[in-house]
């Protein structure tokens, strides 16, 4: 899988496809964030699988 680059500021997705979603936005107060997650198609324990995935992934290329 290759990461989007970084300096994106705005993605389009045609999710009719996905089996699972998360957006994270800035949340209302300083330092927080406002999260959207929903899986369909596969379970959640799997979605959060994945995630901990990507993040292991994202974490290891923060060390490189």
């Amino acid at each position: 899988m290759t990461a989007p680059n970084s300096e994106t500021s705005m993605v389009a997705i045609d999710g009719t496809d996905a089996l699972a979603f998360v957006i994270i936005r800035p949340g209302t107060t300083e330092g927080s964030v406002s999260l959207e997650a929903a899986a369909r198609g596969m379970s959640k324990s799997a979605a959060a699988y994945v995630l901990r995935h990507i993040a292991d992934q994202w974490d290891a290329e923060e060390g490189q």
